[in-house]
């Protein structure tokens, strides 16, 4: 019986909705509530204001220091040094001043209409709470600035708008090399390095021509610290501690703003001072952070967004673009395309009402396994007799008669358990009747069937050996008469043979005897110019100085062509031993170049064979089949190669064994054939091209000297072989 059909299960069925249903009603109207107060719209929304207040907050810093630096340029005293008055006290005293007043400027300086540097502010604006005394920076590195051309630090594009009286220019969020030369700033704050440069032209009231002008350097930590890094803790004092503000520049791609930067040092959530890592200042969105979706966004200009940062993280961020109305692009003359963002992980966000979503699980499930428990006591009592019942008639119903339940009480349960016993015995009794029948019956089919099967293994062992008994039946009639045809070959060919290179010799003895006559003669010859003439035109006639020299040149040729003939006819009275089975100690080497004197031919002036031959230990085996396997691999080597190619031919040691290994850079073997070249009969050369023995006779002799032979190949690339022998023991 299935669950779902038993009394508990019915039980539960009509129990849990009356007790959880009206809970799970409650929970879910309040988990719903709380999430309607919390919408992800609400806090797009939230983040958008606050984001659009950050760049607000900008706007309106950069549009005051505008003015402000406007405003100084248009000092008399700025004018009077520039028309080349000799008294610079007081334009100096104005620009130290001037960084008092501001606090944001690392430096202002005053130059003329050249773009040389004519004055530089000397007060160091880091120590601005301290004495009067300890104000200036290093006065002999200001002062090496004096007369330098502003362009060598800070480029000389806006500096040339503003020499042509196109009025103020803006110098877009760098590091700038004038500031570097005299604050340390290495070891502190990243935000520290960064500059804004604003630049004033100073004009001549009364000719309206330029005089030079005014170039004041803001410090970016004034951005970083005071608009973006309040946000981070406006937003922790709201308990969203995963909530900071950052900055894009104009590629909407480079980070110039960000909580994570090198040297930060803030406060924590216990008032200790930590320091920030990883830096991310100077950073792409897609080159560095892998952010695509965020950068496309940014540039986009979308009000919110939500990404993954880091990786598995999932926040939502609102985007203000910076002056999104261009006011400052009429005053510095571009666009700023400066965009803010403020961010807030998701788990922050949603963290009470996943709290609540918790709960309210816990509270469910807490109900359930309740009512389920008290369910289940109230029908233990109910359903144990009948699954005692069920067990039993299943236990029966699988051939054990011999099972019994318990009948205890006087109900209709315990009637039945009673009823069910005597059916039991009733059928237990048969079923003896039944088992001492069938007992020899199925003895006999036991015996029979393990007959059937000793047989059929024997057919199985029987086909296996006459498989392989036919492969060496093949291979020994094959080598067999091959070895009588190569002997009687080799043996009538040897015997005219011999009588070249035997009288080879003598015709050289010979040869020589009769030059020296010849020599001897001409010594004695009547000292007459009648003989010499006849000598010296019978000499002409005859050709004699090449026919002596052409004499040692034939002979030599002969000695070499009949050696030559002689070492073949003995690697063929080698090969035609192939069938003695008999083992010797031979260096891997002498069946490798008998294969390949043998096979001359079939590559001669079309394959380039490299050999790359080891020192290695002697190797017990029969060199003549060892040379009949390696002559099959570069037959088979130099049919994959249908024009030109290579094959390798390598000995190395691996593992206390011989190796060989053939490699050519022919067509290949298809993966699919790759588990069949060792099978007999297979080959995939045309009809009458191959037996498809080659390979599998190689395979059988490998075997037999205990070794091992591998293949792999890529179709087009080529085929490498690997033999293995173990060397003498």
């Amino acid at each position: 019986m299935s669950f779902i059909r038993s009394i508990k299960a019915k039980l539960l069925l009509r129990v849990l909705p009356l007790c959880l249903g009206p809970l799970l009603v409650i929970s879910v109207y309040s988990y719903y509530l709380a999430k309607d107060q919390i919408t992800e719209d609400r806090v797009k929304l939230y983040l958008e204001e606050i984001a659009q207040g950050v760049a607000d907050s900008i706007h309106r810093m950069l549009l005051e220091t505008y003015e402000d630096v406007l405003a100084l340029s248009f000092h008399q005293e700025f004018r009077g040094v520039l028309r080349g008055q000799p008294d610079q006290a007081e334009a100096q005293r104005l620009l130290d001043s001037m960084v008092l007043i501001y606090k944001i400027f690392d430096l202002i300086i005053l130059y003329d209409e050249e773009g040389r540097i004519v004055l530089v502010s000397q007060v160091d604006r880091r120590k601005l709470s301290e004495i009067p005394e300890e104000l200036s920076l290093p006065l002999d590195k200001v002062q090496a600035l004096r007369g330098r051309s502003l362009a060598q630090y800070q480029g000389g594009e806006w500096l040339r708008r503003v020499l042509d009286l196109q009025y103020f220019a803006f110098l877009d969020w760098h590091s700038s090399a004038l500031v570097q030369r005299v604050y340390p700033y290495d070891d502190e704050d990243i935000a520290l390095q960064y500059n804004l440069g604003f630049a004033s032209p100073v004009v001549d009231l009364e000719t309206g021509e330029s005089l030079g002008g005014v170039l004041a350097l803001m410090n970016w930590q004034f951005v970083q610290s005071d608009i973006l890094d309040d946000i981070e803790r406006r937003l922790d004092t709201q308990d969203l501690q995963t909530g900071y503000a950052f900055m894009f520049g104009r590629d909407s791609d480079t980070i110039i703003g960000h909580k994570y930067r090198a040297n930060r040092r803030h406060r924590s959530g216990q008032g200790q001072m930590v320091e920030q890592s990883p830096n991310n200042y100077g950073k792409r969105l897609v080159e560095d952070l892998g952010l695509h979706d965020l950068q496309a966004a940014v540039a986009r200009r979308d009000a919110s967004f939500q990404y993954q940062y880091p990786v598995g993280t999932d926040k939502i961020s609102g985007l203000a673009e910076v002056d999104a109305e261009n006011r400052l692009a009429d005053i510095f003359g571009e666009r700023l395309g400066w965009v803010c963002g403020v961010g807030i992980d998701n788990d922050e966000i949603f963290g009470t009402v996943y709290d609540l979503r918790k709960a309210i699980i816990f509270v469910a499930l807490f109900s359930a396994v309740l009512v389920v428990f008290l369910v289940f006591s109230t029908a233990e009592s109910i359903s144990v007799p009948l699954r005692e019942l069920r067990i039993g008639a299943a236990r029966i119903s699988g051939g054990d008669f011999s099972e019994r339940v318990s009948a205890k009480g006087a109900d209709e349960i315990a009637e039945l358990a009673s009823t069910f016993n005597e059916m039991a015995a009733s059928l237990e009794e048969r079923s003896r009747a039944l088992l001492e029948l069938n007992r020899n019956l199925e003895e006999k089919v036991q015996e029979r069937t393990r007959e059937l099967e000793e047989r059929n293994t024997e057919v199985k062992k029987a086909y296996r050996e006459l498989q392989e008994t036919q492969v060496q039946l093949i291979q020994s009639e094959k080598m067999a008469s091959l070895g009588q045809l190569v002997a009687g070959i080799a043996h009538e060919i040897k015997n005219p043979l011999n009588f070249i290179y035997g009288n080879t010799d003598f015709l050289k003895q010979y040869v020589g005897d009769l030059k020296r006559l010849i020599g001897q003669l001409e010594e004695i010859l009547p000292d007459s110019e009648e003989a010499q003439t006849r000598v010296d035109a019978l000499k002409d006639q005859i050709n004699y100085q090449f026919l002596s020299e052409d004499l040692d040149t034939l002979i030599a040729n002969f000695e070499e062509g009949a050696k030559r003939i002689h070492a073949i006819i003995g690697d063929l009275r080698t090969f035609s031993r192939l069938d003695t089975d008999q083992l010797r100690s031979v260096d891997i080497r002498e069946p490798i170049d008998l294969a390949l004197n043998l096979l001359r031919n079939q590559y001669r002036d079309r394959i380039r064979i490299h050999k790359e031959f080891a020192d290695l230990p002697l190797v017990e085996c029969d060199p003549g089949k060892i040379s009949q396997v390696v002559m099959n691999l570069l037959v088979n080597a130099c049919h994959a190669i249908p024009e030109q190619g290579d094959i390798w031919v390598r000995t190395a040691r691996r593992d206390g064994s011989a190796l060989i290994e053939i490699e050519d850079n022919g067509k290949g073997i298809d993966q699919e054939h790759l588990n069949k070249v060792f099978e007999p009969f297979f080959t995939t050369k045309p009809v009458g091209k191959g037996t498809g023995l080659g390979l599998s006779i190689s395979y059988g002799i490998i075997q037999q000297h205990k070794g091992k032979i591998e293949v792999e190949s890529r179709p087009g690339k080529g085929t490498r072989f690997r033999v293995e022998l173990p060397f003498k023991s």
